[in-house]
């Protein structure tokens, strides 16, 4: 697992977080049949976000591939991408920090939805 420092512009806080589920497709290469995970969604930009559960999935030790199901406004989202770090910052919750891997559409997407929950005030831009 890499850590990073993010340069982005713009992270968005979700107010309140917003419920999603994680599907974790493979643990160190190895494909895993798992069925997808209930977590809260706390913040998010165009390459990653942040994700609070109270499963702890030892992800500093595993590099693990996942899909990030969620849905901002009116239509479901799939996102593919990869557990970057995790922390326990407010027991008995564990945070993870996912990269995304998104397509310029994907990203084009993503910011319309984002636009359209900064103009209803259900995220705040940080």
């Amino acid at each position: 697992m890499t850590t990073t420092r993010r340069a982005e512009p713009f992270r968005y806080t979700l107010n309140p977080p917003i419920a999603a589920s994680l599907e974790i497709l493979s643990v160190n290469g190895q494909s895993l049949p798992l069925k997808p995970a209930q977590i809260d969604l706390i913040d998010i930009s165009k390459s990653g976000c942040r994700v609070r559960t109270e499963l702890n999935l030892h992800a500093s030790t595993h590099a693990m591939r996942i899909l990030l199901h969620v849905r901002l406004n009116d239509e479901p989202r799939t996102y593919s991408g990869e557990i970057r770090w995790q922390e326990e910052l407010e027991p008995p919750h564990h945070h993870y920090g996912l990269h995304l891997e998104l397509t310029d559409e994907e990203k084009e997407g993503l910011n319309v939805e984002l636009r359209e929950m900064a103009a209803f005030r259900r995220i705040i831009v940080k």
